[in-house]
């Protein structure tokens, strides 16, 4: 049996968000005035603060927690406001050409296929939905979820467990120091792609972009030479 944990933002998805911008604070500050009057300043320095005072607490925070504290609303209520901040920061978002392809095609081979991801469910649970490729995956471990983060192991360890994943198991990614070498020291075997999001990072084994045959074939052993 064969297994694949995915990373997605930067290895299967092409993402651009922006929460820096003057103007997203003054659109988000408008959303939330319903809940809480905050100008777009206070709004920012409120939020950015409770951010920082819950990592004190739990390596990954949950943004629920955020803006359930922040706005004085339910959990039903911030996972809509979570959703709203997400689609106004975000500039772009695709999956990288081929990505269906690679999923269906593991997928028709019986590989079983995982998302590992650093990230908030709130957004990303949405967004694999959005994107049409929610389907091809048999567990999904969000590191908000969990509370911790990769590169740390505990992360893997514990989704490896809910995941029951047997067999030869890969791990796909784009960040070498979160992807690669945590997977290489729980003996997993790997395939790393320099993206565009890509940290700075040598690595003399990689793929450059997105090559879906490439790695299709490389997982499934077949030997048919370069592909891409």
């Amino acid at each position: 049996m064969k297994a694949v944990l995915f990373d997605l933002y930067g290895t299967l998805i092409d993402i651009h968000t922006d929460e820096e911008s003057t103007k997203f604070w003054e659109m988000i500050s408008k959303k939330t005035k319903k809940y809480q009057r905050y100008n777009s300043a206070e709004l920012r320095k409120e939020y950015l603060s409770l951010c920082k005072r819950k990592q004190k607490d739990r390596e990954e925070i949950d943004i629920l927690e955020v803006f359930e504290e922040l706005l004085c609303i339910s959990k039903e209520q911030a996972i809509k406001m979570a959703w709203e901040f997400r689609k106004a920061s975000t500039k772009y978002i695709h999956l990288y050409k081929g990505v269906k392809k690679l999923l269906k095609g593991l997928k028709d081979k019986g590989v079983s296929l995982y998302v590992l991801s650093n990230a908030q469910e709130a957004f990303t649970l949405p967004e694999l939905k959005k994107l049409g490729i929610n389907e091809y995956f048999d567990g999904i471990a969000i590191s908000s979820a969990y509370g911790v983060k990769k590169p740390n192991l505990e992360f893997f360890k514990e989704a490896l467990k809910s995941f029951n994943a047997e067999g030869e198991i890969w791990m796909i990614g784009n960040d070498a120091e979160c992807d690669i070498h945590p997977a290489k020291e729980l003996g997993l075997r790997t395939i790393f792609i320099e993206s565009n999001l890509t940290p700075s990072h040598e690595e003399e084994d990689k793929l450059i972009g997105f090559q879906w045959k490439q790695i299709f074939n490389t997982i499934l052993d077949i030997n048919l030479g370069n592909q891409n």
